[in-house]
């Protein structure tokens, strides 16, 4: 593992990352963990591109974070919108976007969305609309074939529009508040609410009201849609590859590996975000800060109450937009999150994670492109469990 401007690292971390590479639990790892508001480690590591050249893993390689997305962007906006009085969580989602109302959904909560308890179905392939659409089927030609810049943008907005309008329409499995089940297109809703709020996108919002202030000044959405801005935003940057995408018959780099968050041009509540593990520590840092009543871009009340479990689903382990830990197989390991104020976290498609435990304050950040080149590598899901015991052992937990 390398370390970058002499960066603290702890040994039993290290030691579980260079595991990883050498058990193949995904090409490239990249970790970041903060105690009391310092950092005590941070390394990277391995291949940020195996197909189709090689290229290593540089520090500054930007990440494609999938669902942290929901945290990072859709979450910390809807956590500042509530503390303003502009966001209402018991309100109905149909009270900020009135085309969500149809199909009977009129009395789903912002909060049921935040929980997972809308009733919405967990995911649905809305992407296929677009790709079989004539205006919008271009942005799922392979590269080679693709449009680019204007012609592009114009693909993406078609699709965009044919990803809202399906999610909109769409009908509910359960009856809101009946059941937790984890669902991105809640998630999708939950940000075009936010947009018609705040009046802007949520790339905009999110630049200026939480990236910007917390110096993430490597985390941002790339949005395909306005061709001249995402030009600009790869200009210079390199990004860690993930999966070979079969719908756009690519290695996804540079380009969000969710299909439809790519169908809405890049941007979108549930996915979409690129960043570092130093920038996902900081908006963990700012979430810890706020949880323990210190000065944040975050209300301390608000915070509270959005690490608060669920407790209107019975069984359910979410907080609002967070995940707390299960009794048994959580990913954060056997040792933390164990106090009493627990821990939040959020994990991501690609092999992402992000786990604060409130009690040892401590912000736990592995970022991996696991699903490079196939998604069919699984082998995070036992290794998320051991990189964290192993920060515990570090420290002495």
């Amino acid at each position: 593992m390398a370390t970058a401007d002499q960066s603290p690292e702890l040994p039993a971390v290290a030691r579980a990352l260079e595991a990883a590479l050498r058990e193949e639990v995904a090409p490239a790892v990249s970790a970041v963990v903060l105690h009391g508001g310092e950092v005590v480690h941070q390394s990277f590591g391995g291949w940020a591109q195996r197909e189709p050249e090689q290229r290593r893993l540089g520090a500054d390689d930007l990440f494609d974070v999938a669902s942290l997305t929901k945290v990072m962007a859709t979450t910390s906006l809807a956590a500042l919108f509530h503390a303003e009085g502009g966001l209402a969580l018991d309100a109905a989602v149909a009270s900020y976007l009135p085309a969500f109302a149809a199909n009977e959904k009129g009395a789903v909560t912002v909060r049921q969305l935040l929980v997972h308890s809308s009733g919405l179905p967990a995911w649905r392939p809305y992407f296929e609309l677009a790709a079989h659409d004539e205006l919008a089927m271009p942005a799922f030609h392979p590269p080679e074939q693709r449009p680019h810049g204007v012609p592009l943008g114009w693909a993406l907005f078609r699709a965009r529009k044919l990803l809202e309008d399906a999610v909109l329409e769409e009908v509910l499995e359960a009856k809101p508040g009946q059941r937790a089940l984890y669902c991105d297109s809640g998630f999708m809703a939950l940000g075009w609410a936010l947009e018609a709020l705040g009046g802007g996108s949520l790339a905009a919002l999110c630049r200026s009201r939480i990236f910007e202030p917390l110096g993430m000044a490597d985390t941002f959405f790339i949005d395909d849609a306005e061709p001249a801005a995402a030009a600009a935003l790869r200009q210079g940057r390199a990004f860690v590859a993930t999966e070979r995408c079969v719908h756009r018959q690519e290695i996804n780099c540079g380009a969000v590996n969710d299909d439809n968050a790519w169908a809405a041009g890049g941007v979108a509540g549930h996915a979409g975000l690129f960043s570092t593990a130093r920038d996902v520590a900081r908006l963990g840092q700012a979430w810890l800060d706020a949880l323990h009543g210190r000065e944040s871009l975050f209300a301390p009340e608000v915070a509270q109450a959005f690490a608060r479990r669920d407790a209107t689903v019975p069984g359910s382990t979410r907080a609002l937009g967070w995940d707390t830990p299960s009794a048994e197989g959580s990913s954060i390991g056997a040792r933390l999150g164990r106090g009493a104020r627990g821990a939040i976290g959020h994990l991501g498609f690609t092999g992402t994670s992000l786990w604060l435990d409130v009690d040892r304050e401590l912000v736990c950040v592995l970022l991996t492109n696991r699903c490079h080149p196939s998604r069919d590598n699984q082998k995070i899901r036992a290794f998320r469990p051991r990189f964290h015991d192993a920060v515990a052992e570090a420290l002495g937990i």
